[in-house]
């Protein structure tokens, strides 16, 4: 049995795809006739955190004290909000010079079961060449019962934010469409965002690495919390390290490789279904509700299949 190609490289799996976004004449998927609206205080935070996130994707070298200062307000606008404090934490990682720990030490008292919280400490263990700080990371890591980055609530928050600025207007359009347009460019910056952060993990759990026994054993339950995650990406690269861990041709590769053709064909079907819509701002507009009620990505393509009357199988 020829083994499905192994889904952990990134930039091959859009986060939610609708990149492609073209809308909709009827309206889309819908779990509520209500919308979560923020608490009072917290949409300043969304506009703080949104424009961070432009200043950083605008020019990350340039703006990058700007956008870390922007986050650090929103996260004192929002200490509770997990999302905001994991845009504070990437931010602080990619800009020279910020301290990340106390962000992480926050982070994992707010959301503790969350696997994505050791990204950091394992990634200065590797570029130390710390091999037991790694192992010691890494088995904390495979004890998380999810990984999650907050994907489709990010999204959903400041997509409205990024909707009124400059960026979501500046291209000519015979109909403008500046929330999709915002919605498209957020997609952009957090994907940028998210995908180097998970390099250690995959760098920690490589082929060479995997011969050692202990390690094969907490890489296996890293990949059980990796696919237990809110994002397509975050769970395919889970599926992608238990398929090379698994022994080929068994039950349980077998297993593996039904899971990674179900989530790509959840992914490309309900692209597909984005993609035919025709009212763009109308389908947005219900996708951001979609979103905010939904926190898993993978949920939210189920629920534009189910809508749309497609296959949620291959």
């Amino acid at each position: 049995m020829k083994r499905a190609s192994w889904i952990g490289r990134a930039r091959s799996w859009p986060l939610l795809a609708v990149l492609l976004l073209s809308a909709c004449a009827s309206s889309p998927p819908q779990q509520s006739t209500s919308n979560a609206r923020p608490a009072p205080g917290e949409g300043d935070a969304d506009q703080m955190a949104a424009t961070a996130v432009a200043l950083w994707g605008a020019s990350p070298v340039t703006n990058g004290s700007q956008a870390l200062s922007q986050i650090q307000k929103a996260a004192q606008a929002a200490p509770e909000r997990p999302e905001i404090l994991w845009l504070h934490l990437r931010l602080c990682t990619e800009v020279p010079g910020c301290e990340p720990q106390p962000i992480e030490a926050r982070l994992r008292k707010l959301d503790p079961d969350n696997g994505a919280v050791w990204i950091g400490p394992l990634a200065r263990a590797q570029a130390r060449g710390d091999a037991r700080a790694e192992a010691q990371i890494l088995d904390m890591m495979s004890q998380a019962a999810d990984f999650n980055i907050y994907w489709t609530t990010t999204v959903a928050r400041l997509t409205p934010a990024v909707s009124r600025m400059p960026i979501a207007t500046s291209t000519a359009q015979a109909v403008p469409t500046p929330l999709t347009n915002a919605m498209n460019v957020t997609i952009g910056w957090l994907s940028a965002l998210a995908i180097p952060a998970l390099r250690p993990v995959t760098a920690a759990c490589d082929e060479q690495d995997v011969r050692e026994p202990e390690t094969r054993v907490r890489c296996e339950r890293v990949a059980k919390a990796l696919q237990n995650s809110d994002t397509a990406l975050v769970e395919g690269l889970g599926l992608g390290l238990a398929q090379r861990l698994a022994i080929p041709d068994s039950a349980a590769a077998m297993q593996v490789t039904d899971k990674i053709q179900t989530l790509r064909h959840q992914n490309q079907a309900a692209g597909a279904v984005v993609a035919a819509q025709v009212e763009k701002e109308k389908f947005s507009e219900q996708m951001l509700k979609l979103m905010d009620q939904l926190k898993k990505e993978q949920d939210v393509s189920r629920a534009i299949l189910r809508w749309a009357g497609q296959p949620l199988t291959p």
